[in-house]
């Protein structure tokens, strides 16, 4: 199968926004629970996220879904 490498590019930016957006939802998901005092909630993302986080981790595995809804159900 041939794939342009222009539309792979275009993916893996994709990608690393999609990434960066959820990695920097959780950061700041994390300080609003705490300032609210909310521990226990502030944990379980944190948790969820660990290996995100971790700025030792310079590597990360990620798995992607295609999608398997009807086509017009996306949005």
């Amino acid at each position: 199968m041939l794939v342009c490498v222009r539309h792979i590019n275009m993916i893996m930016e994709t990608l690393e926004k999609t990434l960066r957006l959820s990695h920097d939802w959780a950061v700041d998901r994390i300080h609003s629970l705490c300032e609210q005092r909310d521990y226990e909630d502030a944990q379980a993302i944190q948790s969820e996220f660990s290996e995100w986080l971790n700025p030792d981790i310079p590597d990360h595995d990620i798995f992607s879904l295609a999608y398997i809804g009807e086509k017009n159900d996306r949005t």
